[in-house]
């Protein structure tokens, strides 16, 4: 019985929170170069984009970026011209 609730229990955190529990992780550590659309980000490694994220402040096509740490899953931070800025929805499927 108490792992039937368990079960039960981690399901549920699992559909109400899928942010937390699915958030995606990926080394960021070999880009050359990147392009804005929005508040959305494409890292290329080659000219093949391999990464997409949402940052929570003011990018710009000719803004600076930096990584704090190579490894980032969502609501890791990046700087954005000497910024630190929230990263939000990592995308390491791109196509």
């Amino acid at each position: 019985m108490k792992k039937y609730i368990l079960v039960l229990l981690c399901f549920g955190v699992l559909v109400t929170l899928p942010s937390l529990t699915l958030a995606d992780c990926v080394d960021l550590g070999g880009f050359s170069s990147f392009s804005v659309d929005g508040s959305t980000v494409t890292l290329y490694s080659r000219n093949t984009p391999f990464v997409k994220f949402d940052v929570q402040c003011d990018i710009q096509p000719t803004s600076t970026l930096q990584l704090i740490k190579a490894n980032v899953c969502d609501g890791d931070e990046i700087l954005v011209d000497g910024s630190k800025c929230m990263i939000m929805n990592v995308n390491s499927s791109v196509n």
